[in-house]
């Protein structure tokens, strides 16, 4: 998608780096207004130019719930020309849904 995110794979919390101080305010109301919950943190909690934002994530949000959340986060990164990562994006094979794969399966 194009951002910095860092955390731990343990952890239910995704930060995803913003470094712009005058954006958080914007990120922030750009994902209310899109019904996504965000925590977001800036100086003096973090330092100056390491401002994120932090999603949590959790057992009860479907995999359709997460989808819309990372197609409203990656609308407003674009908006707000969020998205900072040099890594090139890898195309992959579409995977199936786990509905799909559990429905040929016999009990």
């Amino acid at each position: 998608m194009g951002f910095i995110i860092y955390g731990n794979d343990d952890s239910p919390v995704v930060p995803m780096m913003l470094y712009m101080p005058a954006k958080i305010g914007a990120f922030g109301r750009e994902m209310l207004r899109r019904n996504v919950g965000v925590v977001v943190v800036g100086f003096p909690a973090t330092p100056i130019i390491e401002s994120r934002a932090r999603f949590c994530i959790s057992a009860a949000h479907s995999r359709d719930l997460l989808d819309r959340a990372l197609a409203a986060i990656s609308e407003v990164g674009d908006l707000l020309q969020l998205k900072y990562s040099r890594r090139r994006l890898q195309l992959t094979a579409p995977r199936p849904s786990d509905d799909a794969v559990y429905d040929d399966m016999d009990d």
